[in-house]
């Protein structure tokens, strides 16, 4: 297949340099095929510090060392595209940014989260089905190699799973819908849908989830307020027990990530099932309902 040309929205996150880097540099040691970064339009929301701040500086780095196109609008970008990477990191625009998106009837992934709420994650899928438009929407962490690896061919068995990781805060993204959704995400692609029930605790520095699922499966999760990047799980089945310490994987799972991506781009078909994209949402807001919003920290560290 061709190379696709790849519009991106929204140039307020670490994760556009790192898409475009490992799209657009032969040389990457973790190159992914299939398509450039050629056209970018530098989306920012004005009342969240992590987009503002930063968009200035991602924007001449792409411009400057990794040949992307500056747009003027989001019109241009989709014109000249095959495909819609969007980044914009405030997942409060997202459905606003996918109405712009529509008319142009190209496949777009958006980066997490898909919505800040049931309502308008609803709302984007129902527009992306009436007006015939792939969409995708998933965590890096979905894809990370040392977790699909232990998932895969041990999903139906699984009966519980304990996740741990960083859970930095934002207002205007509470809970877990910034950081926290890796977790989420980590705990949907193991148990799948069905939660219905959650209780948190918290403490000083972290917090401590239990899910547990209709058919009596749980999963407990451990949020850690301050910002690192160890993450990890423990499957449990009937017989045995598998951790996974993501941090010693080779391959970033960014990489692995934007390898789906780029499959769904030429297919037109999401690898993430609608089904657990929304449920991913369904939890954190079940959670968020839980949590004791005093315990909000906030962090600019990474996105």
């Amino acid at each position: 297949m061709r190379p696709l040309t790849i519009g991106m929205i929204g140039l307020d996150t670490s994760h556009c340099l790192e898409f475009t880097k490992l799209l657009n540099e032969p040389e990457h040691p973790f190159h992914v095929e299939g398509g450039t970064v050629a056209f970018a339009f530098p989306f920012y929301s004005e009342d969240l510090p992590i987009s503002k701040d930063r968009v200035q500086g991602y924007t001449e780095t792409l411009r400057d060392e990794l040949s992307v196109k500056i747009t003027s609008s989001i019109a241009e970008t989709a014109q000249a595209s095959d495909a819609i990477l969007l980044t914009a990191v405030d997942g409060r625009k997202h459905l606003e940014l996918f109405k712009q998106l529509v008319p142009y009837k190209i496949p777009v992934f958006l980066d997490k989260p898909l919505a800040l709420s049931m309502a308008e994650a609803r709302e984007i899928y129902a527009l992306a089905e009436k007006h015939n438009i792939p969409i995708m929407s998933s965590s890096s962490l979905r894809y990370a190699d040392s977790l699909k690896v232990a998932i895969e061919n041990k999903k139906d068995e699984i009966s519980s799973i304990y996740v741990h990781g960083p859970l930095p805060m934002q207002p205007t993204m509470p809970g877990y819908f910034w950081y926290g959704i890796h977790m989420i995400e980590m705990v949907i692609t193991a148990m799948g849908i069905g939660a219905n029930n959650v209780t948190v605790k918290t403490s000083n520095d972290h917090e401590t989830v239990l899910v547990e699922w209709e058919d009596g499966r749980h999963a407990t999760i451990r949020g850690e307020y301050e910002w690192h990047s160890r993450f990890g799980a423990t499957l449990h089945t009937k017989d045995r027990f598998q951790h996974v310490d993501i941090k010693k994987d080779t391959k970033p799972f960014y990489a692995c990530l934007l390898e789906q991506v780029i499959q769904f781009f030429q297919s037109k078909k999401s690898p993430v099932p609608k089904e657990e994209t929304l449920e991913v949402i369904k939890l954190i807001e079940m959670i968020n309902n839980k949590r004791n919003m005093g315990t909000f920290l906030v962090s600019q560290k990474s996105d």
